[in-house]
């Protein structure tokens, strides 16, 4: 578990570095999004979601554990405030999941008419 912990905040450290470097020499923050492996690691896999106004959104993913893990960087003090984690392997479990209408089984049956 420390080790996973210490993996993903490691890779969502060089995600900001790499994100704070690019944007200092005047790259836009579309320019550093990326969904390839953080560099260091060709484990894990890293996002960052920028929206105006909003603190930058990092997601890493461990796929050989299958864990996921969601952090809020402050633009100004690049505070890191993690604000979720989670292990996925039950949830890619599930045969269907859909909170809203139609549901999976509603769109079946009206196939199956």
């Amino acid at each position: 578990m420390r080790r996973s912990l210490f993996g993903a905040l490691l890779g969502a450290g060089l995600v900001i570095a790499i994100a704070a470097g690019r944007s200092a020499i005047g790259g836009s923050e579309s320019a550093f999004a990326t969904d390839a492996p953080a560099r260091g690691s060709s484990e894990l896999i890293s996002h960052v979601s920028a929206t105006d106004g909003q603190p930058l959104t990092v997601t890493i993913i461990d796929p050989r554990q299958r864990v996921m893990a969601v952090y809020h960087v402050d633009r100004g003090s690049g505070e890191i405030t993690p604000k979720s984690v989670r292990n996925f392997t039950w949830d890619l479990q599930m045969l269907e999941f859909n909170s809203g209408s139609p549901q999976p089984q509603d769109i079946r049956n009206g196939l199956k008419r």
